[in-house]
């Protein structure tokens, strides 16, 4: 009797730990429940990080309250890089990554962090949604075990510094912040400057110290850091449009129930154009209060910083191969 009630206890427990690993099995096979966590570095009133919450009401309401998704904005688990390694490692199951962070993973994906590479939103699309999309995410899931969501727009990243500065050689023995990517920091090269690799976090006190002499980043993101209370002029370069991704691990999405993955992806496809929108509506009206704060708006010798930058492409090709950029062009 002691031995069948062991077995007995033995078992339920057994049941109760299977529970508690993250949802009762669908009978197709797979967690018909899940809770995970999606972080990011950018600020709470950022465009990203109230679609964050955007796509994590409406995967709540499309899967019956059966899958949660813990927003963490801000780097609170972390640099990109941190946040980056958590999504390869499992140990963060949904990320933003900008291209030059994930890119550092799958080299082929750091071209489209490449300066000037897009004729504007709509051939970015094309890319990112087309055939060059499609085998770009495909080798980044099995080299990186991340699946692709989406790839969101962030908008073109602009010059902020202390003086005008109209063409490259304005620049000379200037130190610009750039992010921590190889492409971020061989563009601020290239443009003619001593880019300073630091993470998003530390660039406001860099600044405000004279660590550094300015930054490069989207107007969205030069208003929500607070960058004009810092820095007096901006340089409207536009020498980068970039596109963060929005990746859950494999691991994760596929130990879930059918329903569930199709929550995830149809709250991702239905929030994702507005993160878009939001982020093309605030480029304008965010640089006009940044105007009317007292920051200088300096339209540059566009053509000077494109001649300057054409180098990059050719340093980094061993990366995408040779006739990546030519098809890319293809789709203006």
């Amino acid at each position: 009797m002691r031995k069948i009630l062991g077995l007995v206890l033995a078992l339920t427990l057994l049941a109760s730990f299977a529970y508690a690993g993250g949802g009762g099995e669908a009978s197709g096979g797979g967690k018909e429940e899940a809770t995970i966590r999606f972080a990011h570095i950018y600020a709470p009133d950022h465009a990203f990080s109230t679609g964050a919450d955007r796509i994590a009401a409406a995967a709540k309401e499309k899967s019956g309250g059966k899958l949660v998704i813990n927003h963490f904005p801000a780097a609170q688990l972390g640099s990109e890089t941190d946040i980056a390694n958590g999504g390869v490692n499992g140990t963060i199951e949904m990320i933003y990554s900008g291209p030059g962070e994930i890119g550092k993973r799958h080299t082929p994906i750091l071209i489209l962090d490449g300066p000037f590479l897009f004729g504007g939103y709509e051939h970015a699309r094309k890319v990112l949604d087309g055939p060059i999309g499609q085998e770009m995410w495909e080798g980044c899931l099995k080299a990186t075990g991340l699946r692709y969501l989406r790839a969101c727009y962030y908008g073109s990243r602009n010059l902020t510094t202390n003086k005008p500065i109209t063409r490259p050689s304005e620049l000379s023995g200037m130190k610009i912040r750039a992010p921590e990517q190889p492409m971020n920091v061989a563009v601020v090269r290239g443009m003619g400057a001593n880019p300073t690799p630091m993470a998003l976090s530390e660039v406001y006190l860099a600044l405000s110290q004279n660590v550094v002499d300015g930054q490069e980043n989207p107007i969205p993101t030069i208003h929500s850091q607070k960058f004009y209370e810092v820095q007096k002029c901006i340089s409207l370069t536009a020498h980068m449009t970039q596109f963060p991704i929005i990746f859950i691990g494999e691991k994760v999405y596929q130990s879930w129930a059918p329903a569930l993955q199709k929550a995830l992806d149809d709250a991702v496809a239905q929030v994702g154009p507005t993160i878009d929108k939001a982020i093309q509506d605030d480029e304008k009206r965010l640089l006009d209060d940044m105007t009317s704060k007292g920051m200088q708006v300096v339209n540059p010798d566009i053509n000077a910083f494109v001649q300057a930058t054409a180098g990059v492409y050719k340093e980094f090709e061993k990366n995408w191969g040779p006739d990546l950029y030519g098809k890319i062009q293809a789709l203006r």
